[in-house]
């Protein structure tokens, strides 16, 4: 795929794909918030020394929950390419949730254990 305004016999395949890239821009944009929450988060736990449980929590949320989203959406169901990309943005904000969770139990079972003291 490419874009050239200046061929005319490519017309309709430019538009194609302008078309496509628009409806995929509004999903990458709302896929780098969750990617930044879940990047953060879990450096932030690997920073507790917390490996294996985030380690399950991210398969969890890719391959449960992201990839079946993404067949539906993409393969079952008339959204196509943009079907793909929501069931990846479904898996990485389970990610991201999940992963903050884990981080805020860990953190407040880690207060409370210095307010015991």
């Amino acid at each position: 795929l490419y874009l050239d305004e200046h061929d005319l016999l490519n017309q309709a395949d430019n538009f194609e794909v302008i078309s496509i890239a628009a409806k995929l821009i509004l999903v990458a944009a709302v896929f780098q918030i969750s990617d930044g929450i879940q990047v953060v988060v879990l450096g932030a736990l690997r920073g507790l020394q917390d490996v294996k449980i985030p380690t399950f929590i991210t398969f969890i949320a890719y391959w449960v929950i992201g990839f079946p989203i993404s067949y539906f959406l993409g393969k079952e169901s008339v959204y196509g390419s943009v079907g793909i990309w929501v069931g990846l943005l479904a898996g990485l904000s389970a990610s991201a949730i999940m992963l903050y969770l884990r981080f805020h139990y860990l953190t407040q079972k880690l207060i409370t254990q210095q307010i015991v003291k």
